[in-house]
């Protein structure tokens, strides 16, 4: 059970330091839920494991692969087949890439699930995870955990929103319920129907009622028994209402235990139409949700890694802890963390808009830091070791060049994954102070935590935007490092960084030009990233909140180029002369 606040704490929710560490106590509770999915699913491949003479077999014949697609696919399909109201809201286009996206993460569950399950890697994970980059990992996300925990005694009503995350998986927009009410008779007066509307009063967050005639509305079966002033519908007027008008407004009764009763007054029968959409009383829980997924699917990809593929997540682990060990990214952290904070004092002069900058500059600033590592790590440990005879070294024995150049590109990948977990956190937080602290300076009262909540999840698209294209510049600087020096593969990243920005602008000035300028315009769109795709300025700026369709996409456009500088590594190694 969550911890209550005692009740003379419970008169602090309105204090500024309340509004401003609500959405870091969803932060934290959260990443605390993550962990301890992790710790169930490695409790259940300890089980697993004791099944290791059937699950070895599978895993050295190859059929566990099988295995874990077939897994894979019936898990996704599923999903679907289980949410298949939501899911005729995508359009065909949108509804593939939210597919590919959901088969990648019950991809890394299954494989995670037969391979993790293995007495090699049971063996190892004390390693993995209190040595190197995990520890780094592992201490950074229970330090979110544990802030965010620390802040319960200063959050109101824990429990509703503990108790709101069931109903995120049973709230949403039902099917239309379609009722046919008889008409009064010209010697009596209407009787009133009882209608078994499906609705929980609870989560109604939205409601449509609409009829061919006057009809009236009440919760018991004549108007002398209504609790409630009964509501009159007419067919020319239908009933819109939705949770911020009150329960007073509404056409259905919302009291505990109440049934509906429906009067047709006109001759005829009558149609009645009813559209509900639900929602948990604490929308926020969903960021319960998505923390937990994010930490389950970054710990699950992390032990995956070490579980298929113990040489190359060797040469990570070695890689990564070589890259943290050195002052650079030590540095480069302290001074983004030092420019985030002052982002949050300095006038900006937007007239109230200061925080879209910060988010802005936040996020930038952030991607500038892990680009740059990415690009000198792959030069350091790529370029550097083959020149200096260590990569002929490590070769020499039984590790082959494809273990080499993957085991390099996860080292960079996990660096990154770093760096943005570390400073996203700080990025966050203060995204939730900015409004509080613009209030304060404006003499305004200052806003709810919902406010803050939703400033911190709208920057979220944004950092996972910008860490998506950390990782495919980082993986292009892995390839070239193959071939290239420090320098060269700093100048060919930066070039690729800029055009990847400008490729809609040179192929639209292109369009209808000389055929050879116009050809270039498109080959450079065709091998150079569009890393466009991955702005999200327009978005803070308009304050919109960006479809989950669209992370879909980009992580989708993400993996296939990271795939793509993976191949382009091996090929560009593969020949490569060590002596």
């Amino acid at each position: 059970m969550m911890f209550e606040a005692p009740p003379m704490l419970l008169a602090a929710v309105d204090f500024w330091m309340s509004r401003w560490l609500t959405p870091i106590w969803f932060l934290g509770v959260g990443a605390a839920f993550g962990l301890a999915t992790l710790a169930l699913f490695l409790g259940l491949c300890w089980i697993l494991s004791r099944f290791s003479f059937f699950l070895e077999g599978l895993r050295r014949s190859g059929a566990a692969h099988v295995v874990a697609g077939l897994g894979a696919i019936g898990l996704t399909g599923l999903t679907f087949w289980t949410l298949k109201d939501e899911v005729r809201l995508f359009q065909s286009d949108e509804l593939t890439l939210v597919v590919l996206a959901v088969l990648f993460f019950f991809s890394i569950v299954t494989w995670s699930l037969l391979y993790c399950s293995s007495t090699r890697f049971l063996s190892e994970l004390r390693s993995l995870l209190f040595e190197g980059i995990g520890l780094y990992l592992l201490s950074t996300v229970a330090v979110v955990a544990v802030v965010g925990l620390l802040c319960t005694p200063l959050v109101g009503a824990t429990s509703e929103a503990i108790a709101s995350i069931p109903k995120l998986f049973t709230s949403g927009s039902s099917a239309p319920q379609i009722f046919t009410i008889p008409g009064a008779s010209e010697d009596s007066e209407a009787r009133f129907e009882k209608l078994d509307i499906r609705y929980d009063p609870a989560t109604l967050a939205y409601l449509k009622v609409e009829s061919n005639k006057n009809i009236l509305i009440g919760d018991g079966p004549s108007v002398a028994e209504f609790k409630v002033t009964g509501y009159k519908l007419t067919p020319d007027a239908p009933a819109l209402w939705d949770r911020g008008k009150g329960a007073n407004k509404c056409p259905l009764p919302l009291g505990p235990g109440s049934n509906v009763y429906v009067q047709n007054q006109e001759f005829g029968d009558a149609k009645l139409e009813v559209q509900v959409i639900s929602a948990p009383p604490v929308r926020e829980a969903t960021t319960f949700v998505l923390v937990a997924l994010f930490v389950t699917l970054v710990g699950l990809m992390f032990m995956l890694m070490q579980a298929a593929a113990p040489k190359a997540s060797a040469i990570a682990l070695s890689a990564a802890k070589s890259e943290l060990s050195q002052p650079l990214p030590v540095i480069l952290m302290i001074l983004v963390a030092l420019a985030i904070l002052l982002f949050v004092f300095l006038p900006f002069h937007t007239f109230g808009e200061d925080i879209k900058l910060l988010k802005d500059c936040g996020i930038t600033l952030i991607l500038i830091v892990a680009t740059f590592q990415a690009v000198w790590s792959a030069s350091t440990s790529v370029s550097e070791e083959i020149d200096g005879k260590t990569a002929l070294t490590l070769l020499s024995k039984p590790v082959h060049r494809r273990s080499f150049i993957i085991g390099k590109m996860l080292g960079v990948f996990w660096l990154v994954m770093f760096i943005f977990v570390v400073l996203g956190s700080w990025e966050l937080l203060w995204v939730a102070y900015k409004p509080i602290y613009d209030a304060r300076e404006s003499s305004l009262e200052p806003p709810m935590w919902q406010q803050c909540h939703y400033e911190v999840m709208q920057t979220l698209p944004g950092l996972a935007m910008a860490f998506f294209q950390a990782v495919v510049i980082g993986a292009i600087a892995v390839a070239l490092a193959t071939r290239l020096p420090l320098i060269a593969n700093f100048t060919i990243c930066f070039a690729i960084y800029l055009l990847g920005h400008l490729t809609p602008t040179i192929v639209a000035s292109a369009e209808g030009g000389l055929p050879l300028v116009e050809f270039f315009s498109q080959l450079i769109s065709a091998i150079v990233p569009n890393l466009n795709l991955f702005s999200m300025e327009a978005a803070i700026d308009s304050d919109v909140t960006v479809p989950w369709t669209v992370l879909a996409s980009v992580l989708v456009y993400t993996l296939l180029y990271f795939l793509l500088a993976t191949v382009l590594g091996l090929l560009l190694f593969e020949d490569r002369d060590l002596a």
